[in-house]
């Protein structure tokens, strides 16, 4: 069986895709190989491009002079020209190599020279539903999801809160709440201007009888006067909700002032 730095010595220069394929292994595999042999000082890397070493080649390349006509220019695929990655090249390597950083997934499918542009591929594989994150930042892995499901992050717990009369969850003085429940979308989309402007006495009780829009200036001096009576209101509230915690004082305050009269 031909090992892979035979393989290597013959092909020259390859990427770690084109290595694969020769031997017919998984690109996963093929990179993991080329790593243990980089360890070893038998390969080298350059831009993506594996080769043998030269101590393991035994020979050293003399530098001989060419000429300028002789000399081939190496043909160069732009990034545009460049066929589109494969998903499928991907979950193939996330299958076979497990849990890999982003750089090793680009080295695995001949993308080395775009690794950040690997990132968004990554992160829609994960909005599908096939891949997830682990870690954040440069040194996060993805990996496959399982068929059961089980490595899957688990979705957030939302805790239901029960109605209570203000002793459970005692609230300090000058801490506004919402009174006002918010208006859905339907409510919204179904409500036309005038029903608004319809609704709002300030300018019904003016002109009860004319469509006349108030402008925008009167609109805002409107929303400034709401906002004011909301939070008078909610200062009421909290105050009241201050009371209720000390109900026997205010009980006892009311009996004594019943006794004076």
């Amino acid at each position: 069986m031909e090992t892979l730095i035979d393989t290597l010595k013959a092909m020259q220069k390859v990427t770690c895709t084109e290595l694969a394929t020769s031997l017919g292994i998984a690109p996963a595999e093929a990179i993991k190989m080329l790593r243990e042999y980089e360890e070893q000082g038998e390969v080298v890397s350059v831009n993506g491009y594996w080769s043998v070493s030269e101590r393991q080649s035994g020979v050293k390349e003399k530098t001989v002079p060419v000429c300028k006509a002789e000399r081939k220019s190496r043909m160069v695929v732009s990034r545009k020209d460049r066929e589109p990655l494969n998903r499928c090249d991907i979950l193939s390597t996330l299958a076979h190599g497990g849990a890999m950083t982003t750089a090793e997934i680009a080295i695995a499918v001949g993308r080395a020279d775009c690794v950040r542009s690997l990132v968004s591929a990554m992160e829609k594989l994960c909005r599908d539903g096939m891949a997830i994150k682990l870690g954040q930042g440069k040194g996060c892995k993805w990996m496959l999801v399982k068929e059961t499901g089980e490595n899957l992050p688990a979705e957030p717990k939302f805790v239901s809160v029960a109605k209570t009369d203000g002793k459970a969850f005692p609230q300090p003085a000058g801490v506004a709440l919402p009174v006002q429940e918010v208006a859905t979308q339907e409510d919204i989309k179904t409500e036309t201007v005038a029903d608004i402007v319809q609704s709002l006495p300030s300018f019904t009780e003016t002109r009860a009888n004319d469509l006349i829009l108030p402008s925008l200036h009167m609109a805002n001096r409107e929303l400034r006067r709401a906002k004011n009576h909301v939070r008078k209101w909610e200062r009421v509230c909290a105050a009241l909700r201050e009371l209720n915690k000390h109900r026997d004082i205010v009980r006892q305050m009311n009996c004594s002032r019943e006794d004076v009269k």
